[in-house]
């Protein structure tokens, strides 16, 4: 059994106003909405479980009524976790994705799920192409970017990993690196990243998601 569990609980309000970016409208849409009816009409998912901030959890129960809905926590590991332990007690693979990241597509979910029949974890990766330092106490050293990936969600992987490594005191800002810091030699495939699935995060971002929605 493969369950879907969809971060949303951040109440950023980057954007002004009252609304946390994941619940603003796109053409009508939440942008919520789109990855979850991605995941909702996908064969292999077999449910999906929304985290949400407690101040939204009744809004996001009546107007997502296939799915199950949480409360997240304090820290992203604390709203994964809260996403995981509401999945069904048969689930073995889990996916989790960022509620900001709305044009996921079928192929990329497909792709994670086939990846993970030889691992232990799998996420969309995409290459980058800005030049990059790292600076440490302001001194700044070179890094080769042909050897570094952005990382996108969802990320999939065995439950029973997932909760070993969500349960620990490691922070983090997503589950691949929360992983690969609590166990270092785990198994993890990388599959084809997509442009279009990329996080909203600002104002620009909101107006390509617009741009993308009218030209679908």
């Amino acid at each position: 059994m493969n369950s879907a569990v969809i971060v949303a609980g951040g109440a950023g309000f980057r954007f002004g106003g009252d609304i946390p970016k994941q619940f603003i409208k796109i053409d009508g849409q939440e942008i919520l909405s789109f990855s979850v009816n991605t995941f909702l009409d996908h064969p292999k998912i077999d449910e999906v479980i929304i985290v949400c901030h407690p101040d939204w959890i009744d809004t996001v129960f009546d107007n997502y009524p296939n799915c199950k809905v949480v409360k997240g926590g304090k820290r992203r590991q604390d709203s994964s976790l809260n996403g995981v332990l509401k999945t069904d007690e048969k689930a073995e693979i889990i996916l989790i994705h960022d509620a900001a990241r709305p044009f996921v597509s079928i192929e990329i979910i497909s792709a994670c799920l086939e990846a993970l029949d030889s691992c232990e974890g799998s996420a969309p990766v995409m290459d980058v192409y800005n030049s990059l330092i790292q600076l440490d106490n302001d001194s700044a050293s070179y890094v080769d970017r042909s050897k570094i990936r952005e990382v996108q969600t969802p990320q999939c992987f065995k439950k029973e990993l997932m909760l070993k490594v969500l349960s620990d005191s490691l922070e983090g800002t997503d589950e691949i690196g929360m992983v690969l810091r609590k166990f270092p030699k785990t198994i993890i495939n990388f599959v084809a990243g997509e442009e279009k699935n990329y996080k909203i995060t600002s104002k620009v971002d909101l107006q390509i998601a617009s741009h993308i929605i009218s030209n679908h």
